[in-house]
């Protein structure tokens, strides 16, 4: 099971902006993903976010991608952050928790 993290930075006065933002892509993808694991953080009293992500397959990631919902926040969030978002890849070593792996 692959892992994906994405994290930036938002200007400071595009921090209600984004978070609306992030508010949106969260409910879409919970409507047209459910096997997806997507979670949103943001540093305490700071404008940086961190989302973690998981998917069922390739395939499944793919569609993620290019979806009309992604390409919509990508276009409302990239003006807004302090340089370009950083995306790292992860394998999952251990878990206490059941649900942080995607049965198949």
């Amino acid at each position: 099971m692959k892992y994906t993290l994405a994290r930036y930075t938002v200007k400071q006065e595009k921090l209600k902006e984004v978070k609306k933002a992030i508010a949106e892509v969260v409910a879409e993808i919970r409507q047209h993903e459910p096997r997806t694991l997507y979670l949103v953080f943001r540093e305490e009293s700071k404008t940086t976010f961190i989302h973690l992500m998981s998917f069922e397959n390739e395939a499944a990631e793919r569609r993620h991608a290019q979806s009309r919902y992604i390409d919509r926040f990508v276009k409302k969030l990239y003006p807004n952050c302090l340089g370009k978002p950083v995306f790292n890849e992860f394998d999952l070593l251990g878990t206490t928790k059941k649900q942080w792996l995607l049965e198949k």
